[in-house]
Order: C-alpha cells, then sequence, then structure tokens
C-alpha cells in the first residue's frame, strides 16, 4: 500500500539526475517504508527512516543476513500480532507488513489466496523474495528509527518524502500525521535543500513536476484510480 514500485522508472531517473546536476552527496527518505525507492538511488550518503521501529529494525537485521522465517501459518500471524514484545521485532515487522494485504500493518492474514482467475497466490512468499531480492542495493543505506524532523537541520542535499497520503487508509502513529505541520517543515528544507513530496495533492504554492495516474488497491475487493504526482516547492523542474 503506497509502494513506489510502479514509479521507481519515472521518479528515480529524475531524482538521480536532479542529484547529479546539483552536485548532492546526501540522499534522504525520511518515509523510506519499502524501500522501493532508496534501492535505485546513487548517492555518496543515502539515509532512509521511518518511525515504524519494526521496519527498521527488520532492514537493519537484513542487512546483517538476518532471513524471514519461509512460511507463517495464520496462528502464528495472530500471535505476534497481539503479542509483539515476545518477538524479534524483524520477526514483527515481517508478519505486519509481509503477511498482510498491501503491505498494511497487520491488516489481516494475506496466505495462500485464490485468485479471480483460479490460480493462487501466496502473498507471503511474494513478499519475502521482493525484499530479499532488494537487499543487494540496500547494503549502504543508513537506516534510521527517526521522525522527519530529525533532519531540519541538514542543507545540500535531496530530501524525497512519501509521507502516509492525505485522505487515504492510515495506520498506526499515521493516523495521527499533522499535514500543516509538515508542508511548514517542507517549506522550511527547500530553502536549503531540493525536497520533493510524492502525493495526490498539495498547498497551492507547490508545483507538481510529474504525475501519472494509477489504479491503487485498497483492499482485496476495492480498487480505484488516482492520479500520483511529484511536488516541489521550488522550481527544480
Amino acid at each position: 500500500m503506497g509502494s513506489k514500485a510502479r514509479l521507481v522508472k519515472d521518479l528515480a531517473p529524475k531524482i538521480n539526475e536532479l542529484i547529479s546536476s546539483n552536485y548532492i552527496s546526501t540522499y534522504i527518505e525520511p518515509f523510506v517504508g519499502g524501500a522501493n525507492m532508496i534501492e535505485h538511488i546513487k548517492c555518496e550518503t543515502k539515509l532512509g527512516s521511518d518511525n515504524n521501529e519494526y521496519l527498521i529494525a527488520m532492514w537493519k537485521a537484513m542487512q546483517q543476513g538476518w532471513v524471514p522465517p519461509e512460511s507463517l501459518t495464520k496462528e502464528e500471524y495472530e500471535d505476534i500480532r497481539d503479542n509483539k514484545d515476545k518477538y524479534s521485532k524483524e520477526l514483527v515487522s515481517v508478519a505486519g507488513f509481509c503477511a498482510t494485504y498491501n503491505a498494511k500493518w497487520f491488516g489481516g492474514f494475506a496466505g495462500i489466496v485464490k485468485t479471480k482467475e483460479n490460480t493462487y497466490r501466496n502473498y507471503y512468499d511474494e513478499s519475502i523474495r521482493n525484499i530479499a531480492k532488494q537487499m543487494n542495493n540496500l547494503k549502504d543505506v543508513n537506516f534510521m528509527n527517526v521522525d522527519y524532523t530529525y533532519f531540519s537541520g541538514f542543507k545540500n542535499s535531496l530530501i524525497y518524502c512519501d509521507p502516509p497520503y492525505q485522505g487515504t487508509t492510515q495506520y498506526g502513529t499515521s493516523k495521527d500525521f499533522d499535514y500543516d505541520k509538515f508542508w511548514r517543515w517542507v517549506r522550511e528544507m527547500s530553502e536549503d535543500n531540493i525536497v520533493l513530496v510524492s502525493e495526490y495533492k498539495a498547498p497551492s504554492e507547490f508545483s507538481a513536476i510529474f504525475e501519472k495516474t494509477l489504479t491503487t488497491t485498497l483492499d482485496k475487493n476495492s480498487r480505484k484510480k488516482d492520479t500520483e504526482k511529484l511536488y516541489t516547492y521550488s522550481n527544480v523542474g
């Protein structure tokens, strides 16, 4: 859910060009999530953060060679969900994001499911295989469990933000996300950095330098089309 995997081919080259043409040595992604974008970024220093401590623990553990279990039963999933303190943070993350529909945090167990085409999909296995493929491109990422405001003092960086989209399904701490505060921060950070924001909409003074309409899966039975846009406060073109 909210994955940038389908937009990487469009956005990553644009971001890499901005990094190269502006001689930027630090790339910051304060809402790194599934790391689908940062794995394709070319920069001397790459910082990927998220305020979900379980997610960051998973990325760090996998950088160090940890391998997720090959399978999870519904009973195991539910026990991890209800007793997080009993398990390692990386295992909680795998259960919460990989054994659930559309990577929605503990959004219902997704095991082997029969599709409309009478084939079967193993959602957990697909997710585990996907993140395993990413690891070769994530070895040089410094993963951090910090809020986006942690980067307030940074300068001469390119900051790519993929925050919880306003008006869409939220989970965990994102339910209390302060959008006014976030856009104020983007304005301030744009004074000394190139800041890009993926969203469906933005305050009027922001300009969209890219847009693409995609079909979004809200849950296993609901889909809709939305236009994803890449906004900037300055004219970086």
